[in-house]
């Protein structure tokens, strides 16, 4: 027997979206005559869109309730990795930074960003009354409400944790945690002695929106019999940064693969007090580590490298694991010290373009002549990977002699790969990375070259060229006409890109200025 659509959503929430035919579902749950239900189905759908599929979110983002679409924007920057936010281009999803969707806004372009906080304040009635009915209604209009910080909304969830089990509790733990309304304290240790579903759910709700004052009960997660609510308590220990408790995270490094994996993550995210932990558990490693694991504690050093970690990384530039060596090359870009350049160098020629692409990147990293002569030398790699990374390097050494190169690549190279996923992605698309490289170099060649590109045939080069001339932060009056006209450009991200390049060189506009751009 199918459910109601409230509790399927209900049953999503707990179950997650990715069983098969779920996306479809939420997809057609979008065509609901309820504002609550269509706004619930948008929020999950952008969730798995985040973490999963970015095109599966577009049918909310097209959609014609406002609510429907703000929710679905909200929802997909929580949930994303990196905090982007989703565009809808024709018939796909492109990801890009919030401050885009904030400039269309400005634009007044269907695609910007919604105020969800005036969108939801005119259901306010509604949503208040569906308070007082049953708690799967409450629960699913509480959770809506409680974007806008509803103190009405606040009771009733507390009320809920309280007095309900799962799968009403379930939504009710993930919503005591939205926009930090101060509930977790409160209401999370209440919940977590309800069973395993809500011990799960407490920890997925501290993953997504960890809270310091939460560590015991991140402590007794780490000790759960469930494998999930361990391997989250890690998750949600990792995301309080500085504020972990590193011992408590080194500990389980003696744990098997996955919570290793899991472990290793998470430190990533700690940063440098973690620092000599990762250092004695790579140097440790022997044949019978898994590479894999090996790559992802490197990964996880790597922004906090230093002079001492040259000699045993550049060991490992000749390791027979393809991922191996290109960490390895990773973590000594990230040392940005010259010592470590001479065994970068030697393996520019690796027989892999994963490796020569981050070699190519640790050289831009250490920033000398020597290593932007050799980087101009890999520009001419066959790979794109690699040509591209070298054209990061160079950008980031600020290569003057490097100009011309760059603007040949920016000009003549139109890559046949798939439009890329996110705005910015300049992965096997030389072009973009030859045009984000101008703009860290500021020389006056530089800054023609990318007026020029402005009114490239590319959508992709010209919103990539007003982001570098906003780079370049020159407040010229032929840079500024150059990016005007740009607001004027058939694709919405090109005009949001020149808008903000404006704006960040100083250029403002009256109220309605902008309008019927």
């Amino acid at each position: 027997m199918q459910l109601p659509p409230a509790e399927r959503i209900l049953a999503f929430e707990a179950t997650g979206v990715e069983v098969e035919g779920a996306p479809r579902i939420l997809q057609g749950l979008l065509r609901e005559r309820c504002p609550i239900l269509r706004a619930q189905a948008a929020q999950l759908l952008a969730a798995y869109a985040a973490e999963n599929q970015p095109r599966a979110v577009l049918p909310a983002l097209t959609h014609k309730d406002p609510l429907v679409r703000g929710i679905a924007q909200a929802s997909y920057i929580e949930h994303s990795r990196y905090g982007l936010a989703p565009l809808a281009m024709k018939r796909d999803v492109l990801e890009v930074e919030p401050r885009v969707l904030d400039a269309l806004a400005r634009l007044e372009d269907p695609g910007g960003r919604v105020d969800l906080q005036k969108v939801i304040l005119g259901h306010q009635d509604m949503l208040r009354e569906s308070l007082e009915k049953d708690t799967v209604t409450a629960v699913l209009a509480a959770d809506i409400l409680a974007r806008t910080g509803d103190a009405g909304a606040r009771r009733r969830l507390l009320q809920l944790v309280g007095e309900t089990q799962p799968p009403v509790l379930t939504k009710a733990i993930r919503a005591t945690v939205r926009n930090d309304m101060g509930l977790g304290p409160t209401a999370l240790p209440l919940a977590f002695g309800k069973g395993v579903e809500a011990r799960r759910a407490v920890m997925r709700a501290l993953v997504v929106s960890p809270d310091p004052r939460l560590q015991m009960l991140l402590r007794r997660g780490l000790m759960d019999q469930d494998e999930a609510v361990r391997r989250n308590a890690i998750r949600a220990l990792g995301n309080l940064g500085a504020a972990a408790p590193v011992d408590l995270l080194a500990e389980r490094l003696q744990d098997p693969g996955a919570f290793q994996d899991d472990t290793l993550q998470a430190m990533g995210v700690i940063g440098l007090p973690v620092a000599d932990t990762l250092r004695r558990y790579i140097r440790a490693a022997d044949d019978k580590t898994d590479p894999a694991l090996l790559v992802r504690a490197m990964m996880a050093l790597a922004p906090n490298a230093n002079r001492s970690d040259i000699g045993w990384a550049s060991g490992l530039l000749d390791d027979p694991n393809t991922f191996v060596r290109a960490a390895a090359a990773t973590v000594l870009g990230r040392t940005a010290h010259p010592e470590a350049q001479a065994a970068l160098v030697e393996k520019r020629t690796d027989p892999d373009p994963l490796v020569r692409a981050a070699v190519a990147k640790a050289l831009g990293q250490i920033g000398t002549i020597y290593a932007a002569n050799h980087l101009l030398d890999m520009l001419k790699d066959r790979s794109p990977l690699v040509a591209s990374m070298a054209a990061w390097g160079l950008g980031a050494t600020g290569y003057p002699a490097a100009v011309p190169a760059l603007v040949k690549m920016m000009t003549s190279h139109t890559s046949n790969t798939r439009t890329p996923v996110r705005v910015g992605e300049m992965y096997s698309r030389p072009e973009l990375a030859a045009t984000e490289a101008l703009g860290r170099i500021r020389t006056a060649e530089a800054r023609e070259a990318l007026r020029l590109a402005l009114e490239a045939e590319s959508w992709h080069v010209r919103a990539a060229a007003a982001d570098a001339l906003r780079v370049q932060a020159e407040r010229a009056d032929e840079t500024t006409q150059a990016l005007e006209q740009r607001l004027d450009d058939p694709v919405s991200v090109v005009r949001a890109s020149a808008l903000i390049a404006l704006e960040s060189l100083g250029k403002t506009y009256e109220p309605g200025a902008l309008q019927g751009r």
